[in-house]
């Protein structure tokens, strides 16, 4: 009777696990349908880099191009103040990122949920590995809006301060600008500027003065053509070698030929510096320029005396 009693509990048990596990199967079969294959895929681990995760939380998904492609395992804080942030994603996928994808954390519907989106990459980039590291990049969230929005009016309430003192200094007469504005000569000077340009451009318009005929006679037109197109023939005969000018320009002989003689003429002051030869002796040596001038004085002395009385240094006789 006891051992019928126990067969009778085993066998219920038995029951009851059959259809807890079916119940299990069932329910995993509907929640998961599509998905089974998924949960034993192989996966693969890659990295991001952020300055802020804006919320985001282990075992949030990661998407790419739209798909959910894995979740959200570890976020770690580095030793240069970055946010590391590990990602499991399936090892199919890898094929599809590069090396400059980038990780951008989104908001997933009205609660405000946080995601991350890989994008594709350029298709020159090298392909993406397992255990490499995403540049990461925020969205822009209204707080971001708010405090770019209060530095702006923070910056034009400055602006406005400035300005509300460059009108008072005006008010006051202080500075130059206030001058210009508060000075009836200057306004004078500025209208009687405007009419005397305007006298001129109507005198113009109607052919008077020199600069008129100069703009209006088809004649300056005609000896600005000429004008033209003979420096355009002067250039092209130097581009095609002809005449003295261009060979003068392109032949390496006269290049040589004056390098030679800068040359000649560097050694010759140089020696002439040195004090060597009768030119460097006469430049350098003041005691033989002192005789050269006294000789010379001398010189001049004796050629005058013999002009004025030729008979003292010639004797003439006829017999």
């Amino acid at each position: 009777m006891y051992d019928y009693v126990k067969q009778a509990r085993w066998a219920r048990l038995k029951v009851g696990l059959v259809i807890t596990i079916a119940i299990v199967v069932i329910f995993m079969a509907v929640m998961f349908a599509g998905n089974i294959e998924k949960m034993f895929a192989p996966r693969i681990e890659i990295h991001a880099s952020f300055d802020d995760v804006k919320g985001l939380r282990e075992g949030s998904p990661v998407w790419f191009s739209g798909v959910e492609i894995g979740a959200v395992k570890d976020i770690q804080f580095t030793i240069q103040r970055h946010i590391t942030v590990s990602m499991i994603i399936f090892q199919d996928t890898l094929q599809y990122l590069k090396k400059d994808s980038m990780a951008q954390i989104l908001t997933l519907g009205l609660l405000g949920d946080k995601y991350i989106e890989i994008s594709t990459g350029s298709k020159e980039a090298a392909g993406l590995q397992i255990g490499d590291t995403l540049l990461g990049t925020g969205q822009i969230e209204i707080q971001d809006v708010v405090e770019t929005g209060q530095e702006s009016i923070a910056s034009f309430g400055e602006f406005i301060s400035m300005l509300e003192g460059f009108l008072s200094k005006i008010e006051r007469g202080d500075g130059t600008v206030a001058k210009f504005i508060q000075d009836p000569a200057v306004y004078n000077n500025l209208r009687k500027a405007t009419s005397d340009l305007s006298k001129l451009i109507s005198k113009i318009d109607s052919g008077q003065g020199s600069i008129s005929r100069l703009l209006n006679e088809d004649a300056f037109y005609k000896d600005i053509t000429v004008l033209a197109s003979e420096m355009k023939s002067f250039a092209e005969k130097l581009q095609t070698s002809e005449g003295s000018l261009n060979r003068m320009i392109e032949d390496r002989s006269l290049y040589d030929n004056i390098d030679a003689v800068s040359e000649r003429m560097n050694n010759i002051l140089a020696r002439i510096e040195s004090g060597q030869g009768f030119m460097g002796s006469l430049i350098q040596d003041d005691e033989l320029a002192g005789e050269l001038k006294t000789t010379l004085r001398e010189l001049n002395s004796l050629i005058k005396d013999v002009r004025e009385n030729p008979r003292k240094y010639f004797k003439f006789s006829v017999f």
